[in-house]
């Protein structure tokens, strides 16, 4: 089981920063400046801020492997303040003392140079455990370096990682730490073996090769505010072409469908061609995000060598009344 002492040391400072932040999305260009930019103007003036948790984000589906080459997953914990996610834990088959934690925290959208912050928060939080009476004694620690876990269909799942070594129960470890930001969810991987067993490079470099597995296999699905569809409006028959349309689609050599700055004009709501405007509309606003679904489709078989679980997340009790202002809450260690 994982100690109360690793499950403090797994939750970052940076995820109370995610639970902070609120999301205003905005569009961004896509397929074309002039239908980006007409897409873009409708959805500035009606931009909305919502929580994350609760509101963009208010149920994710974390299917994880049972497996992962010599690694068989025998724990997983539900933390009870619910940014702080959940964790499951490796151990190695023929060795019960060697484990690797991986951690899953909702993080939201977050730009390259957000991840970054993110990602130096968690190496500060991990270095005040060197600090502290009672941490890890004699910590040396290394730099955040880029390692690339291409290993997934829908693209590179890019990552941070360091290495380190520290005396622990009179024990010198080598360790590492790797973080990736994967479907609106960060995922931080924590290895330590005995120094006499592996170098910090070789800790580093088996920790990198795990989470790149494991990603290649994990499925992160939400349902919430994330997912923005357009509206589809019907056009009755008889109407005039709608002016000012950003794109039409035709069927049968007549257009059928319109998308207009704000919403897109049917004349079958549900037919393809209006479904196809819809999520064009919906890229050309970025109200498109990796990992987010309809509420409908996130309902998944979950194979035989997989575990899911399941997160539902309500408005945080500290959630100040008006959900537009920042959610803060305060940083605990990250082993």
């Amino acid at each position: 089981m994982i100690g109360k002492a690793v499950r403090a040391a797994g939750c970052a400072g940076a995820m109370a920063w995610a639970l902070a932040w609120s999301i205003a999305w905005t569009p961004a260009v896509a397929l074309g400046a002039d239908a980006a930019d007409a897409v873009a103007s409708a959805d500035t003036a009606q931009a909305r801020t919502v929580p994350l948790l609760g509101g963009y984000l208010r149920e994710t589906r974390v299917v994880y492997p049972l497996r992962v080459g010599k690694w068989q997953a025998v724990d997983e914990h539900r933390y009870d303040r619910q940014e702080f996610g959940v964790s499951v834990r490796y151990a190695l088959s023929a060795r019960s003392d060697r484990w690797i934690d991986v951690y899953f925290y909702p993080a939201g959208v977050l730009s390259p140079d957000e991840f970054e912050r993110v990602a130096g928060e968690e190496r500060e939080a991990l270095a005040e455990v060197g600090r502290q009476p009672g941490g890890y004694e004699d910590m040396d620690m290394g730099e955040l370096r880029s390692f690339a876990s291409a290993r997934r269909k829908d693209g590179a799942v890019s990552g941070r990682s360091l290495d380190l070594a520290y005396t622990s129960q009179g024990e010198r470890k080598s360790s590492a730490m790797t973080l990736q930001l994967d479907r609106m969810y960060l995922v931080k991987g924590r290895y330590s073996v005995p120094a006499k067993a592996a170098t910090r490079a070789q800790a580093r470099a088996a920790l990198e090769d795990f989470v790149s597995d494991l990603s290649g296999r994990l499925t992160v699905a939400s349902t919430g505010r994330c997912w923005d569809p357009l509206p589809i409006e019907k056009l009755e028959a008889g109407a005039p072409t709608p002016s000012g349309a950003v794109s039409t689609v035709s069927k049968n050599g007549v257009d059928s469908a319109y998308l207009m700055r704000d919403r897109v004009l049917a004349r079958e709501p549900q037919s393809d061609e209006a479904q196809a405007l819809m999520m064009i509309g919906m890229g050309l606003g970025k109200r498109l995000q990796a990992g987010c679904e309809p509420p409908e489709e996130i309902e998944q078989v979950v194979p035989k060598d997989m575990r899911e679980i399941r997160l539902e997340y309500g408005a945080p009790s500290d959630a100040p009344a008006d959900p537009s202002r920042l959610l803060r809450s305060n940083k605990i260690d990250v082993g």
